[in-house]
């Protein structure tokens, strides 16, 4: 863990195995909690692999439901992976933060002192350097038409101009929900748009619990699948 000053904005930035640590320490009061309403204890899971990881995902979901937390939980779990094992994952801090004062030594710490009016949500270090993600969920039907009014939504909100951040679009529509989505018309159609930035548009979502799949749309069309692994896997 260090700090890292980029542009003139400050971050704090996470090994994989340094963040997964704060966020399982956080967790563990929790996953507690939940054995005991349950009535279970830790000698009826000995050995019960498949209800641990039940009770440890239901609580795991509970807490990325939660804007901060789920931007935490889904840079780290989801989306680091696809950077490789020793991708580090950075959160911009508050204007205010003082390394000679401030520490952060838990998830409470980090969500409380990490900057949320900002056009990063969290920020990858990769083997060529960093990368700033701006994370918006979507829950709306799995259609092209659908999705590309989103993301122009979104970019619109921005002035029409991210930079060079990366917009990236969980797509987090109900199980049951069909992929109708085009996403070769999707990228044919944004560039039609031309969007006047310089990052990414990509879309991100779980194919049929499989894999976990990344669809570039802006400014180039490629796909990245990797295997899909639970928190508790990881």
């Amino acid at each position: 863990m260090y700090i890292k000053n980029i542009n003139k904005r400050q971050f704090i930035c996470f090994t994989q195995n340094e963040l997964s640590s704060l966020y399982k320490a956080a967790k563990l009061k929790q996953l507690m909690q939940e054995m005991s309403a349950r009535g279970v204890t830790l000698k009826d899971l000995a050995g019960n692999h498949s209800r641990m990881e039940e009770i440890a995902n239901m609580v795991g979901d509970r807490g990325a439901a939660d804007r901060d937390e789920h931007e935490i939980f889904a840079g780290l779990f989801v989306f680091a992976q696809f950077y490789g094992n020793d991708s580090e994952i950075c959160f911009e801090l508050q204007d205010s933060f003082s390394p000679q004062r401030d520490r952060i030594v838990s998830l409470a710490d980090l969500i409380n002192l990490r900057k949320t009016d900002t056009e990063s949500d969290f920020m990858i270090k990769a083997e060529d350097g960093f990368r700033d993600f701006q994370l918006k969920r979507y829950r709306g039907p799995l259609q092209t038409q659908a999705i590309l009014d989103f993301i122009i939504g979104v970019v619109r909100h921005y002035g029409n101009n991210l930079g060079d951040t990366n917009l990236l679009i969980q797509l987090q529509s109900p199980s049951y929900t069909h992929m109708d989505a085009d996403f070769h018309d999707l990228h044919n159609q944004i560039a039609s748009i031309g969007f006047p930035f310089l990052g990414q548009v990509l879309v991100s979502y779980n194919d049929n619990n499989k894999s976990q799949a990344i669809i570039q749309v802006h400014p180039k069309l490629t796909k990245t699948e990797i295997p899909l692994l639970l928190p508790s896997q990881r």
